[in-house]
């Protein structure tokens, strides 16, 4: 019986509810019962098991093949895009800004006109300039995901001021957002660059050749860097 009872309820969920809360119980006569109000002729909580529907982070279809479509024509990853436009909007084409980014991907007019946008509301335009733009931005800062959430969020020219990712906490904030959708962890610091090591050509007054990454203390022959 409690198998049944899992089963059917997991069906139920999977179905979605319109409830916060499910309460879910075997009434006298061995009925499965469920019901977003708890039943006071039932004689209080004893036996009762409460269930939160979970909250769906699911993309809808049409979004999801338009992404995927897009993604696989400009080789852009999949779940930048669709964590970036789950942090924008929560794939509301409808959504506005209060600095006037407007749909799923929160298009800027200036942005939209860039990739030849007509109506930022369409969600399927949006959709493809938002993708468009992000491969842009990715290729300009070789992959670095941050950096390329960065200019998204805040623009290129602030990124070029800060040399990285600006101290701003709403950005800041937001690539961390984007990186947990992900299921990244956050890194603003720029990965530190190598020291290249020189490699020296020592030729003594003998004719000796000697190639070292250490300049020799005492040089009486010829010296030629290699690199």
């Amino acid at each position: 019986m409690k198998r049944n009872i899992i089963v059917f309820c997991g069906a139920w969920l999977i179905g979605g509810s319109l409830f916060a809360a499910l309460v879910v119980r075997q009434d006298k006569n061995g009925h499965i019962v469920l019901s977003n109000t708890l039943d006071r002729a039932s004689g209080g909580r004893d036996g009762l098991t409460f269930l939160r529907s979970p909250r769906s982070h699911a993309v809808p279809l049409s979004y999801q093949q338009k992404i995927q479509t897009l993604t696989q024509k400009h080789d852009l990853r999949q779940d930048l895009v669709i964590a970036v436009a789950k942090a924008e909007s929560s794939f509301n084409p409808f959504a506005v800004s209060p600095k006037g980014a407007v749909g799923i991907m929160q298009l800027m007019r200036d942005t939209a006109r860039q990739y030849g946008v007509i109506n930022r509301y369409n969600a399927h335009e949006n959709i493809e300039a938002g993708v468009r733009h992000l491969k842009y931005l990715y290729e300009k800062y070789s992959g670095n995901i941050p950096l390329t959430l960065a200019a998204y969020n805040a623009g290129e020219e602030a990124v070029s001021k800060y040399k990285g990712v600006p101290p701003y906490r709403e950005t800041r904030n937001y690539i961390r957002r984007v990186l947990s959708l992900m299921g990244m962890s956050e890194s603003f610091s720029s990965p530190p660059s190598r020291t290249r090591t020189k490699i020296y050509k020592y030729t003594t007054t003998a004719g000796k050749t000697i190639i070292t990454d250490t300049l020799p203390s005492d040089i009486g022959g010829t010296l030629e860097v290699l690199n």
